[in-house]
């Protein structure tokens, strides 16, 4: 980040804070208590940045909506209200106390209270379980600082307790443990382990979020070390395949390369890639988890290129046999490629491939695949066009040269012209193109 981004990023932290203690200000004010809790209060702590701030307050909703000018009914039902601010928003709580989940993940009544301490108590973890006051000094009735001094995670009150009340805390707690680099409390731990199949009440789609943040975050291979560990995955709603997979042996290596690569896209393709998951099976899988279609295209894009990159490597490979030096045998899969997935989905391609390389978990091509991984880049920056928009000639210049009706055909002449000016063949100017088109798509 640089400096700039830097400052950009403390003047909005500023004015966060800013707005957040008018905001408590108003509430204590008018004889309410209001505390800023949660990550707001943690993050600091560990040298994070906050990006939003809660605050939990004695007032009940009306009393809330009614201190303010502008504000978003959010929840209620369960005490919270969306204050709008002018440049940031808040959510404020009601005080509350949570009995009777139903299903293991939602509170059937809700009660509101007036005691920050019994607010706290019900919240999932020590790191968690702690708030601010309006001047700065930090309420800590759990232990969440000596236990975020030590990278703990450690449950409030009864750990069974905590994840029979919410099943997605399992998944919450590996995401904090990947995050802190830390470990969980024994306690916590066997808890975890003891009600993992109380996950299958959780929606995917939460655990799908669960799972984008821990291997988005700094230090993912720890959070999918305890994930193989605990079985955990093995217990969602629907099956997910390879990444429920609990074999240690086949993970070691993956997890290992799973920090060569970012963006969560690349390094859920890299594992699959390392399980050896085919693309039907990926789709099922990202499907289960409710991956976005932005997502599952990513991912798919990677699978994609590297099957085809071994299948043409392989073919290459088989012709080198037989032909000496045959360079130009493993260029012409590239762009073809190139061709099919974009330059993102072979760019990604072979980052995860490399990755999984360098840990000893490239698989069977191994060979077939060198040349692409040596050469890929520069080849790549030879390639002056990336589609079909690229080259100097449309489907219509085609048809008028050809006198021919439009059909399937045209697409397989203007790609075909594409793969020449890639490799070189042809130089990318119509009138040379159009020649070509003449010569080798007329009817006779």
């Amino acid at each position: 980040m640089s400096g700039g981004d830097r400052n950009v990023d403390s003047l909005e932290n500023k004015t966060l804070f800013e707005e957040a203690a008018l905001v408590m200000h108003c509430l204590l004010n008018a004889g309410f208590s209001a505390y800023m809790v949660g990550g707001c209060v943690r993050d600091p702590l560990i040298g994070r940045p906050v990006y939003d701030v809660d605050i939990a307050t004695s007032a009940r909703p009306e009393q809330v909506v009614a201190l303010f000018q502008k504000v978003i009914p959010t929840g209620l039902q369960h005490g919270t209200v969306t204050v709008v601010m002018p440049q940031h928003t808040y959510e404020v709580t009601t005080f509350r106390k949570e009995t009777a989940y139903e299903g293991h993940r939602r509170p059937e009544e809700v009660e509101f209270i007036d005691d920050l301490i019994e607010d706290l108590r019900r919240r999932d973890f020590t790191i968690n379980a702690m708030a601010k006051d309006v001047h700065g000094h930090i309420h800590d009735p759990f232990g969440g600082q000596a236990d975020l001094k030590q990278l703990v995670i450690r449950c409030v009150g009864i750990a069974e307790e905590r994840f029979l009340e919410d099943a997605l805390r399992m998944m919450r707690g590996v995401r904090f443990a990947s995050l802190l680099g830390g470990v969980f409390a024994k306690s916590t731990w066997k808890a975890l382990c003891a009600n993992r199949k109380t996950l299958s009440f959780v929606a995917m789609e939460r655990v799908r979020d669960e799972l984008w943040k821990l291997t988005a975050g700094p230090n993912p291979a720890r959070g999918w070390a305890l994930l193989v560990r605990s079985g955990l995955l093995a217990h969602a709603k629907e099956p997910l395949g390879a990444l429920a997979s609990t074999e240690a042996a086949l993970w070691q290596p993956l997890l290992c390369a799973l920090g060569s690569v970012d963006t969560a896209e690349k390094r859920i393709a890299l594992l699959l890639l390392g399980h050896e998951v085919d693309e039907a099976e990926a789709q099922r899988i990202l499907q289960a988890l409710r991956c976005s279609g932005a997502q599952q295209d990513a991912i798919l894009a990677v699978l994609r290129a590297d099957a085809r990159l071994a299948a043409g490597g392989t073919a290459a490979l088989a012709a080198a046999g037989t032909h000496g030096g045959a360079a130009s045998a493993w260029r012409r899969p590239f762009a073809e490629t190139l061709f099919a997935v974009g330059e993102q989905g072979l760019c990604d391609a072979l980052a995860c491939r490399r990755a999984l390389l360098g840990v000893g978990a490239a698989g069977e091509h191994t060979a077939a695949m060198q040349p692409f991984l040596q050469h890929g880049e520069a080849w790549l920056e030879d390639i002056s066009v990336r589609g079909l928009r690229d080259i100097a000639l449309t489907g219509g210049d085609v048809l008028q040269a050809t006198k021919r009706t439009a059909g399937p055909w045209l697409r397989q002449c203007l790609e075909s012209v594409w793969l020449s000016v890639a490799l070189g063949e042809l130089v990318n100017q119509q009138e040379v193109l159009l020649d070509y088109v003449r010569k080798a798509w007329n009817e006779q």
